[in-house]
C-alpha cells in the first residue's frame, strides 16, 4: 500500500517555486513532504494574491503560512492579522458570520496567540474568550445558532479556540473546558467513534462515526485532558553532559517538575478524571484503526488530516501497524495533491491547501514545543493495538558508533582505508529519517583530514533540514576544501529552502581558465583562487541566518567571524 501512495505521489510534477522565506523555515525531515510543502505553499500564496478570500479563509491561510516560516511582515499575513485584530478590538468580539462565528474566533485566536508577541494581542485573545465562553451551549457544546443542536466539529473549535487564548495568557474559566469535555465524553457513539450532530442523523454520515469527526472529538477531548489535568506523558530527561554526575546517575530534568508540566487550573477539580478522558481518546484511536483510511475518501477530506494532526499530537499517538503514523498518513496525503501544487477540499482549494500544510508542518507539534520545549516525541507510548517493534542497529549504526574511538589527531590523508570506508557508508544511505539521532556522530566527521569524509558528513547533515545545523554548514564554507566549500552551500539551499541560494555559483573556478589547468592546480592554490567567492558566501548565508535565527540565539560572538579573513 505505502508503494502505491509513493508512486502516485512521484507522478506528481515539480512546480518550478519562487517562494522566499524569510523566516526559519521548519523541515518536516521527510524530503518528498518537504517537496509537497513547497508546491502548497508556493500554489496558497499565489491564490492569496490573486484575489481577496473569504475573512475565514484569509485568516487559516495567513496562519498556515506563518507555520511554513512565512514571516508576519508579509503584505498578506500582516492584513490577516490586522483583520483578526479588527474583529476583536474594543473589549468585544465582531464575529465574521452567524454561522461561521466560532471557526472565526478560532482561527483568530490561533493566529493572535501564536503570533507570540509579548501580549500585544492579550485584550483581542481576552474579548475572544469571552464571546466563546458566552456562546457556548448549557451541554457544553458549540452550535451555529440556538435552534441547532450542538456539533462536534464547532465544538472542537470552540476548544481550540479557548485554549489558544488561555495560552495567550487570557484568563479562561476550567468549567467551559470541563463542560466541553463532558458533552463529548456523553454524546460520543458506541462504536468510539463520534457523527456530526450527537443525537440527530444530520450532516455526513447521518448520525453514524465518521473519521472527521472522530478525530475532531478525540483532538478536542486530548486538549482538554491537557488543560485540566497536564500532560498525558512526562518527558523523559534530557541527558547532557553538564548534567552528568558520577556513576553515571543523571541531574533531575527541572522540566519534569509537575508545576511545569501540570494543569493549567491547578486549584480546580475537573469532573472526568485523566483516566476517563485517555480510556476516551484511545477507543477514537481503536475507531481510526479499524476504519484505517490513509487516502481520505470522505466529504471533507482535507480536514481528517488536520484533525487527525492535532489528536496525534496531544493523545500520544505512537505507531499505526508498526509505522510511524505521521508517514503513513502523510503518504496518504501526498495522492490528493493536484499538479498545481493544491489540495482540494468540499469548502476549496485554500482551505484544502492550508489544511495540508498544517499537517505536514506539525502545527499542534510546534504549539507544544513551544509550551514545553519538547513537542510530541515526549515520550512514545506506543500504538495501545499493536506491538512496538524494535529498531535493529544498522551498518551505519555500528559505524558511527566506532567512531567514537577514532582519534583524528592520528589521521592523515592517507589513512584512505578508513577514510572510504567512512565515505561509503555514509552515502549509502537511502532515507534522511536514518539519520535522525546520528548528528553528533557526523559532526565529529567534519574534524576529518580527508576532505572526501567532511564531504559526505556535510551532505548528510544537510539531509535532515534542520535550521539548527545552519551554524555547523557556515563552518562548512570556512572549511580549506572548495568541495566542501560547494557540499556546504548546497545544504544551506536545502535547509533555507532557497533552491539558487543568493546566486552564488557551484562552480567556482568555471571562469578561472582551462578546466585541466584547474584540476592540476595544487590544494592550495585552488583555495586561492576560490576565497572571493567562498567570501562573498559566507557573507551572504551568514547575514541571511543572523537575520532569520531565534531571538534567544543572538547576542554572542558568531557576528565576529565575519571580520575575521578566510584562510588562503
Amino acid at each position: 500500500m505505502r508503494l502505491l501512495f509513493l508512486f502516485a505521489a512521484l507522478l506528481l510534477p515539480i512546480v518550478n517555486s519562487a517562494v522566499a522565506f524569510d523566516g526559519p523555515r521548519q523541515s518536516t525531515n521527510v524530503p518528498r513532504f518537504d517537496a509537497a510543502v513547497d508546491r502548497g505553499l508556493a500554489y496558497l500564496q499565489a491564490s492569496v494574491e490573486k484575489g481577496e478570500p473569504h475573512a475565514g479563509h484569509q485568516v487559516l491561510a495567513a496562519y498556515a503560512m506563518l507555520k511554513c516560516g512565512v514571516p508576519k511582515t508579509d503584505p498578506f499575513v500582516a492584513k490577516a492579522i490586522a483583520a483578526a485584530v479588527g474583529r476583536s478590538s474594543g473589549g468585544q468580539y465582531q464575529p465574521i458570520s452567524s454561522y461561521d462565528h466560532i471557526y472565526g474566533s478560532g482561527v483568530d485566536s490561533m493566529l493572535l496567540a501564536d503570533l507570540d508577541v509579548n501580549g500585544q494581542y492579550l485584550p483581542n485573545l481576552q474579548a475572544i474568550a469571552k464571546y466563546v465562553q458566552a456562546a457556548q451551549r448549557g451541554d457544553g457544546s458549540w452550535s451555529d445558532g440556538p435552534q441547532q443542536p450542538g456539533d462536534v466539529s464547532m465544538s472542537q473549535y470552540g476548544v481550540l479556540s479557548l485554549w489558544a487564548c488561555q495560552r495567550g495568557g487570557a484568563t479562561i474559566n476550567p468549567a467551559s473546558l470541563d463542560r466541553a469535555a463532558d458533552f463529548l465524553m456523553k454524546k460520543g457513539n458506541g462504536d468510539g467513534g463520534w457523527g456530526y450532530r450527537p443525537g440527530t442523523t444530520a450532516g455526513p454520515g447521518a448520525g453514524a462515526s465518521t473519521h472527521n469527526m472522530t478525530m475532531a472529538a478525540g483532538g478536542a477531548l486530548g486538549i482538554c485532558r491537557l488543560l485540566l489535568h497536564g500532560l498525558r506523558s512526562q518527558p523523559k530527561p534530557v541527558k547532557k553532559d553538564e548534567d552528568l554526575l558520577p556513576g553515571g546517575l543523571t541531574k533531575i530534568d527541572t522540566l519534569a517538575e509537575g508545576a511545569e508540566i501540570g494543569p493549567a487550573f491547578p486549584d480546580y477539580k475537573p469532573q472526568n478524571g485523566a483516566g476517563a478522558l485517555d480510556a476516551r481518546v484511545d477507543r477514537a484511536f481503536g475507531w481510526n484503526l479499524a476504519n484505517f483510511q490513509p487516502v481520505s475518501r470522505v466529504e471533507h477530506n482535507l480536514y481528517y488530516y488536520y484533525c487527525l494532526e492535532r489528536a496525534a499530537a496531544v493523545g500520544d499517538l505512537g505507531k499505526i501497524n508498526g509505522e510511524d503514523w505521521f508517514i503513513v498518513y502523510g503518504d496518504g496525503l501526498l495522492t490528493l495533491q493536484a499538479q498545481d501544487g493544491s489540495f482540494n477540499t468540499h469548502t476549496g482549494q485554500v482551505v484544502g491547501t492550508c489544511f495540508a500544510l498544517l499537517y505536514y508542518m506539525k502545527s499542534t507539534d510546534q504549539i507544544l514545543k513551544k509550551m514545553y520545549g519538547l513537542g510530541q516525541q515526549l515520550a512514545d507510548r506506543g500504538n495501545p493495538f499493536g506491538d512496538k517493534k524494535k529498531k535493529e542497529p544498522t551498518e551505519l549504526d555500528r559505524l558511527l558508533a566506532d567512531i567514537t574511538n577514532i582519534d583524528f589527531e592520528t589521521l592523515d590523508e592517507s589513512s584512505v582505508e578508513v577514510a572510504d570506508e567512512i565515505v561509503r557508508s555514509v552515502l549509502s544511505i537511502d532515507d534522511p529519517e536514518k539519520l535522525v539521532g546520528q548528528e553528533d556522530q557526523l559532526k565529529s566527521l567534519m574534524k576529518h583530514p580527508n576532505d572526501k569524509v567532511r564531504c559526505a558528513a556535510v551532505w548528510a547533515l544537510g539531509r535532515t533540514g534542520d535550521f539548527k545545523l545552519v551554524p555547523l554548514m557556515l563552518d562548512g564554507i570556512r572549511d580549506n576544501s572548495v568541495d566542501v566549500n560547494i557540499e556546504a552551500i548546497q545544504a544551506l539551499r536545502f535547509i533555507a529552502r532557497k533552491p539558487q541560494g543568493f546566486g552564488e555559483t557551484l562552480a567556482p573556478f568555471a571562469s578561472l581558465g582551462p578546466e585541466d589547468q584547474i584540476k592540476n592546480a595544487s590544494p592550495e592554490e585552488r583555495l586561492r583562487l576560490a576565497t572571493p567567492w567562498r567570501e562573498k558566501a559566507l557573507k551572504d548565508w551568514s547575514g541571511w541566518y543572523f537575520s532569520v535565527r531565534p531571538f534567544e540565539e543572538r547576542g554572542g560572538l558568531d557576528e565576529l567571524q565575519l571580520a575575521v579573513p578566510l584562510g588562503k
